[in-house]
């Protein structure tokens, strides 16, 4: 490369670290996959000077073109900029080098829950079973708006309240400075230079809206008695479709919003106002889907407990950290020990080591300031566990007790698939209590 920069030139430079991948596959006998985020800004970004002042190569993803087929190296490119990448490739990548994928953003409402309980786990953020399904409901189960929130540093940030989902929530739509409202504005103000009409946005805004069904110049037209003729309308939207605001229909003249919740959510935000004259009052909106959520208790629930054979993990360390003082029997039945617990501490896989130096795992660690600690093993099987299950948990408390012989356990197994006749005896023996689901009641504490 030092060499390329002295004497030859930046082309070299540029061929030298392109084809790097290929080259070093065939050369040391070994595969490399080349992944290149955000593809379409190599066409934008990419100049041939240091200094940044002469012209962008648009041609600069033909750069690519033969290595693209390279079974040593193979490419996986990516482009949230779905027509402007598609675009790129098409003419630079040609003869189907790469195949297309559309991925959806969103999560399934069991997947986006799962999503929750994974980012307030990461980000140390309390949360309750009742707020974690209010989250998941108004962002949409899309997994970066929750991760917003989650991460958001807005003044008073709780998580583990009705009105708290709804702050952060609508934190990260209106606060200019939130991560959603940056990342989305870059994205707008860049497709905007090329649509930056009253008209425009009219459109845009109205197809987010109605993205359920596709739309005529027509149909727009009329819908929002707008004074400009039809070709000038279809070629709105074909600047639209450009720009990646809005998606073709199924023919040449139907058009359709984009799929996605929290683009307009943005998009309402930011021209609402503008276009309709008035501001939307999209806290309102957000503390009405909770409200049903609140209202519904059963429904909630349901939708909680259906996913504790997936997350019981989470599921419980987030409710003995939200309820904080309850008896063990709340949750486990056959307790030995039932005296109330004031929790200080939760953690979950707690790792440890046997004397010998065997790595341990404990699935949940609940401890009370009164020095007794509530340790729980689960089990998320289909099929009831055997008595080997239990003593393997019992090898567990006997080898964590040793390291801390000035606590007291109180053992509880969860099973999703239940137990054997002789597991529970084996339980009820040595004093571990059980549960094979668990009934969440959703309250204010």
């Amino acid at each position: 490369m030092e060499y390329s920069e002295k004497d030859i030139g930046p082309d070299l430079i540029w061929d030298t670290a392109t084809s790097a991948p290929n080259r070093y596959a065939k050369l040391y006998d070994r595969s490399f996959l080349v992944v290149i985020e955000e593809f379409q800004n190599t066409a934008a970004y990419v100049y041939r000077d240091r200094e940044c002042e002469r012209a962008q190569d648009p041609s600069i993803p033909g750069s690519w073109h033969h290595l693209s087929e390279s079974k040593l190296a193979p490419m996986l490119v990516t482009g949230s900029y779905v027509g402007w990448l598609t675009r790129i490739c098409g003419k630079y990548l040609k003869a189907g080098r790469l195949k297309r994928t559309f991925i959806d953003p969103y999560l399934t409402p069991e997947d986006g829950l799962e999503a929750v309980y994974r980012y307030a786990e990461y980000f140390e953020e309390p949360i309750t079973n009742e707020t974690a399904v209010q989250i998941n409901k108004v962002c949409m189960s899309d997994p970066f708006f929750i991760y917003c929130v989650f991460q958001n540093d807005s003044e008073e940030k709780d998580l583990t309240t009705e009105r708290g989902v709804v702050d952060a929530v609508h934190f990260e739509i209106a606060d200019e400075n939130s991560e959603m409202s940056l990342t989305w504005g870059e994205y707008i103000e860049l497709s905007l230079k090329r649509i930056n009409t009253r008209n425009s946005k009219r459109l845009m805004l109205h197809l987010s809206k109605h993205s359920d069904r596709e739309w005529t110049p027509k149909d727009l037209k009329d819908a929002l008695g707008l004074d400009i003729d039809e070709d000038r309308i279809k070629a709105l939207l074909e600047n639209m479709v450009e720009a990646d605001l809005i998606a073709r229909g199924g023919s040449d003249i139907d058009f359709r919003g984009l799929k996605d919740g929290t683009l307009n959510l943005i998009l309402r935000h930011r021209f609402e106002k503008e276009i309709e004259s008035f501001q939307p009052d999209l806290k309102k909106g957000f503390r009405e889907e909770v409200e049903a959520l609140e209202k519904d208790k059963k429904a909630l629930r349901g939708v909680v407990n259906h996913l504790a054979g997936k997350m019981a993990e989470y599921q419980l360390a987030t409710e003995f950290r939200s309820k904080k003082r309850f008896a063990p029997s709340r949750y486990f039945a056959n307790v030995a020990d039932d005296a109330a617990l004031n929790v200080v501490d939760v953690r979950m896989r707690a790792t440890f080591q046997r004397a010998d130096g065997k790595a341990m795992k404990l699935d949940v660690v609940a401890e009370s300031d009164c020095g007794r600690v509530l340790a729980v093993e689960v089990k998320k099987t289909k099929t009831p566990v055997g008595e080997t299950a239990v003593a393997d948990f019992r090898e567990k408390l006997g080898a964590y007790a040793a390291l801390h012989p000035d606590k007291r356990l109180v053992p509880a197994f969860f099973s999703t698939g239940g137990f054997t006749d002789e597991a529970l005896k084996k339980c009820l023996e040595h004093g571990i209590a059980t549960a094979s689901e668990f009934v969440f009641e959703f309250f204010r504490n």
